[in-house]
C-alpha cells in the first residue's frame, strides 16, 4: 500500500514538474514571438517567465558579522 502511495505521489510530482516546465517554455517562446512581430507591451506570461528565469549574483560574498559577546 506505501508503494502504491509512493509511486501516485511521484506520478504527481512529475506530472507537475513537467507542466510548469512546458509552460515556461511555452512563455518564453510566446515572449520572442511577440518581440518578433514588433509588440513592445508584455504578456503575464511572458513576465513570470522572465522573472522566474532571471538571476541574482552578488560580485562580492557576503560580510560575516562577528558574534558580540
Amino acid at each position: 500500500m506505501i508503494l502504491v502511495l509512493a509511486s501516485i505521489i511521484a506520478v504527481f510530482l512529475a506530472g507537475s514538474t513537467c507542466g510548469i516546465f512546458a509552460m515556461l517554455v511555452i512563455g518564453i517562446h510566446a515572449e520572442e514571438r511577440r518581440a518578433a512581430r514588433g509588440r513592445t507591451e508584455p504578456s503575464r506570461c511572458g513576465t513570470a517567465s522572465r522573472r522566474l528565469l532571471s538571476t541574482s549574483t552578488c560580485d562580492e560574498a557576503p560580510r560575516r558579522v562577528p558574534a558580540g559577546r
